[in-house]
This record gives structure tokens, sequence and C-alpha cells, in this order.
């Protein structure tokens, strides 16, 4: 490990360690349940704590799996200030559902979306649905190992490489780099769009990943910025468009935003970068703060956010003053060198594979 403060923290990450590899081994050898179902299951997860590239990573599973089955997304929905197994409907709020939760339920108004601590609780009120779900995304759940997924994929920054890091609270994983091998699919995620091949061979080698185990490589594609007032609507007509060199105040709520920032300064002018914590909840001390940050900066400025962060702000009680200047900017995952259809394949083969009849067991 390098020299840093969280340095001295080492002996309780050793202890973190233990108590991890116990819950697993407890796992492994069934004494604790891991509920199955006879549906395909996929679950999402990371390793590492803070924004992997989770959420865009589901969006992109929805957005191929649904026009052939029936999807539902079940998240525990961090961030949320209600208690209990809850189903998503379109008057559900970030604060009620989680940020993440409700973004999917704002993208796709037809996914059942549920979200419990206890995901087995969630997964009761989906099979008892009807109709009930053909797919289930499981959404940052590698850790939680109540239910057994059929396909576990495992999410890595690139930015942040496991085999350099270490467990809580002295590095940033959540268990040992050995979970891996659970997975059956590994993302390095967030990676140049032009990573050469031989830095992705260098990666892949560095990892010393289970032969078991698909390796693929993604990256995030920033997308045109909308403004607030079209998120939700499928058919919003903008009557705004982007232009370029504006004035910027940028504000990100995410687990890294320097990359968030680094699309802003690349949008136009950037006045100024606020980081707030992953999941903020924006209070309304911090709408005035921001309403004052506008009026100081001229009329040409606006305000430009992360779409997560824009979900949290819709439901806020925004005078039209500022709502009328908040932009957020879309993303999408894309797999690099060419290896999305190996990828979508393997995906379709797991859920053909499968029974999709719902059958507790």
């Amino acid at each position: 490990m390098r020299w840093t403060p969280r340095i001295l923290l080492y002996p309780f990450s050793i202890l973190f360690c233990i108590l991890v590899r116990i819950k697993n081994f407890l796992y492994d050898k069934r004494i604790l349940k891991s509920h199955s179902y006879s549906i395909p299951i996929i679950s999402i997860g990371n390793l590492t704590v803070g924004g992997t590239g989770k959420t865009p990573m589901t969006e992109f599973l929805i957005r191929h799996l649904s026009p052939q089955y029936r999807c539902a997304l079940l998240s525990r929905g961090y961030g949320r200030k209600t208690k209990g197994p809850l189903e998503a409907s379109l008057e559900s709020t970030s604060t009620t559902i989680g940020d993440e939760p409700m973004q999917m339920k704002l993208k796709f108004p037809d996914l059942k979306v549920v979200v419990a601590e206890k995901r087995v609780l969630g997964m009761d009120i989906l099979l008892k649905a009807n109709p009930s779900p053909e797919v289930v995304l499981l959404d940052d759940a590698f850790q939680h190992r109540a239910i057994k997924p059929g396909l576990s994929m495992l999410i890595v920054d690139y930015f942040r490489p496991i085999n350099q890091d270490w467990c809580l609270p002295a590095g940033n994983l959540r268990e040992p780099r050995k979970g891996i091998k659970r997975a059956k699919i590994v993302i390095i995620n967030k990676c140049p769009p032009n990573l050469p091949w031989e830095e992705a061979l260098k990666i892949s080698k560095s990892m010393a990943l289970p032969s078991s185990l698909k390796l693929f490589f993604s990256s995030i594609v920033y997308c045109q910025p909308k403004p607030l007032s079209t998120m939700g609507k499928q058919q919003a007509r903008i009557d705004s468009t982007w232009e370029a060199n504006l004035s910027i105040i940028a504000v990100a709520g995410i687990g890294n935003p320097n990359p968030f920032f680094k699309e802003a300064r690349r949008r136009g002018n950037v006045l100024k970068t606020i980081a707030y914590p992953d999941h903020h909840n924006f209070s309304d001390k911090d709408i005035k703060k921001l309403n004052l940050m506008l009026e100081q900066s001229g009329p040409e400025t606006i305000i430009l956010t992360t779409e997560k962060d824009a979900v949290r702000l819709l439901q806020k009680d925004l005078d039209f003053a500022i709502s009328n200047k908040i932009w957020y900017v879309p993303i999408k995952l894309t797999i690099l060198f060419n290896q999305q259809d190996p990828f979508l394949k393997t995906i379709n083969n797991y859920v053909k594979g499968n029974k999709r009849n719902s059958k507790f067991s």
C-alpha cells in the first residue's frame, strides 16, 4: 500500500476482511441461506465503494432486454427516506425510492422497479406481480448474498484498479479481492474511448483473473445536454438547444465527479465546480445558494449537472428562475474493442438458457 493517512486504519481493514470472509464462508457452506429462483437474475455490482458506473450498465441491459422480455429492477434504494419493500410508480420520488431507481423509472416508465433493503422481500413482490417479470436485474447486489443470481457482473473503475487497493477503511474495497471469483463477467468501466489494446492486455494480465471469467472493457459516453424540464417526458418538445461557450456552474453529487467536471469544461466556460457527497439530497439552503450564484453570474450562466443529480433536483419545488437554468448531461455506456456483440451474446445465452416461470425455491 502507498502511504496515505488512511494507512493508519490498516488494522481495522484486517478485521473488516476477516469478518467479510467469515460471512462469505457461511454462504459458501450454505450455513447462511442464499435463495435461488427459476427465472434469470443478473446482478450488477462492484468491489469498490463509490461510483464505478453500475447505473449506465443497468440501463444498457434494460435497453437491450426490454424489447424481448418483461424486465424488473430490484434495488436497495440507497439514500431513500423510507423503509421496507416498495414498488415504484411515476408518482414516486428520489426521496421515497432513491435517485438511481427513480432515474430508471423515469427513463423506462413500463419497467417494474422495486426497492428493498432485504432483497428477498423485494423478490416476493416481483414474483406475485401479474404478469411477473421474465428477467430481474439486481442493482448493487454483489455483496448481498441472500439472493443467488444466475449471472453476476462486476464493474471495476478503470481509474481505481482493485489490484492496487485494500479493504475498508484503509482502502476502498467492500470485500477482499478474491471475491471477484463469484463473478462471471468483469467490466473495466470508464476507460478512455481510445484505450490502446496493449494497455487493455496489460490490465488483464495484472488482474490475474480466473480463466472462467469473461473480461470486457467499456467507456462512458456523455450525450447532448438536456433541460431539466424535459426529464421523464418521453415525447418532450425541447424549445431550447444547447449553445456552445455558455458560462457554467457545474454541480455534481456523485462518487467521482472529476470526469463530469472535465466534460463540463469541454461544453463551456466553467465558472465554478461544486462537488457534493454521493447521493446528496439537495436542501432548501443548497437551492438558495445555487440561485444566488446564478443571479451574480449574469443572464448567460446556467447550471450543468449530472443525470443522477437532476433526478433529485427534479423533486424539489424550484421556481421558474432556477429550473429554467438547469441542464443535465445524460450518459450511456459503450463496449470497447468491437466486443459488444460477444458481450450481448453472453447475456442472451444466459437468459435464453434459463426458465422464465417464476418459482421460488
